[in-house]
């Protein structure tokens, strides 16, 4: 090969490289989470009008029916709660509706009949929506975000001019689910990984979470029990060590151990998914582990012992133990290890082990495709005959 030609091709070469690296910088990256969120979000579709007000007097309080872990307010008015995914539905006749809060920390979706508003932070509001067309109505009111702690949801109320009807009724089956920040929809709609705090607190969407999904897919209710950073053994990096989740399933709330909470209804199924924090960081000094094998060892005893208090307090659930073996052998043997104990104590319960979710949400969180992912594994593992255990 001649000389010119050699020039030739290596000009050639450093140009597809030139305009390979122009492209990668030139090509759009994934857009970023919108903020600030907006404190009051409604469709021009919507048909209705909603917007926040200070707390008006002489409303009559509605019956709903509520889901989520709640304590009483010293108000007697609305429901306390901390843990994720709370909601509740009601029912009227009229032209308007008024729901209360004091809730300067987490965002809400308000659906009427399919027609959404969102609101964020609202503080000590009520939220005032007005212009129906006269009919009868059903509305729900759903939490969306994580809570850092307690708010108040005070509960629907109507004027004069409209009707109250009776509530919803309950689905026939419940799933509870818990776990950690994938279980919560940590920054699941997010399509980038990189984040600031205020674009985790506008990408998460708990609704769109697997757990609702797979709630919906079934046609059951859900109640959600899962904080982000949290395990069973051991929190995210050896964290908050007196904090883990066996010590803070009983509270009503988190953030308030002398609270007591509301009367709720037993799960048919109860989800766990409690093993990703406890084996995806390092172990940290002054742990009591000091390798994943030990780890391993006592995790499978503590996640049956766990599984099986929850069955006790939901004397019909099916146990279902979710594993997210990206995370490594250790995990996943600890898990059938459990699933194999509350097996021999007669405990019906169903091992599921995910595959490799692409993670590519903010800070290497499951997407809204891994959610769906999750949620389809559940929602066939659900469907399958009975396999694991027995009654």
């Amino acid at each position: 090969m001649s000389a010119g030609r050699m020039k030739r091709i290596g000009i050639g070469l450093v140009g597809i490289a030139l305009a390979g690296t122009l492209a990668f910088f030139a090509w759009p990256g994934p857009p970023r989470p919108v903020t600030p969120v907006p404190q009051v979000s409604l469709a021009e579709d919507a048909g209705f009008q909603a917007r926040l007000v200070a707390p008006q007097p002489g409303l009559t309080a509605l019956t709903a029916e509520v889901t989520g872990r709640a304590a009483a307010d010293p108000s007697s008015e609305g429901y306390r709660h901390e843990w994720p995914g709370f909601h509740a539905s009601a029912r009227f006749e009229g032209t308007g509706i008024t729901l209360r809060f004091d809730d300067a920390v987490n965002r809400w979706r308000i659906t009427l009949d399919g027609k959404a508003v969102e609101i964020s932070r609202p503080g000590r509001q009520d939220l005032r929506i007005e212009g129906l067309a006269f009919g009868a109505y059903t509305i729900r009111a759903e939490k969306i975000s994580e809570s850092p702690g307690p708010a108040l949801f005070g509960g629907f109320f109507l004027d004069a001019s409209a009707k109250a009807l009776p509530p919803p009724e309950p689905a026939e089956r419940l799933i509870e689910f818990i776990g950690d920040s994938d279980t919560v929809g940590f920054a699941n709609t997010a399509e980038r990984r990189d984040c600031s705090g205020e674009e985790i607190y506008a990408a998460t969407d708990t609704s769109r979470s697997f757990g609702p999904q797979v709630a919906a897919a079934l046609e059951t209710d859900y109640r959600m029990i899962a904080r982000s950073g949290i395990g069973l053994l051991r929190n995210y990096g050896g964290a908050e060590p007196d904090r883990t989740m066996e010590r803070l399933y009983p509270l009503a709330l988190p953030g308030d151990a002398t609270v007591a909470a509301l009367p709720q209804r037993r799960a048919d199924v109860v989800v766990i998914a409690l093993g990703s924090n406890v084996f995806g960081s390092e172990l940290a000094p002054g742990e009591p582990w000091t390798e994943k094998s030990q780890l391993r060892h006592d995790f499978g005893p503590a996640l049956a012992d766990f599984a099986a208090a929850r069955r006790q307090e939901n004397p019909a659930a099916l146990i279902v133990l979710l594993a997210f073996g990206e995370y490594g052998p250790e995990l996943v043997e600890a898990h059938r290890s459990a699933s194999d104990m509350l097996t021999a104590r007669g405990i019906a319960n169903r091992l599921v082990v995910l595959g490799d979710p692409k993670r590519d949400a903010c800070l290497w969180h499951p997407s809204a495709r891994d959610h769906a992912m999750i949620a389809e594994t559940l929602i066939e593992a659900l469907k399958a005959p009975d396999s694991g255990g027995a009654d």
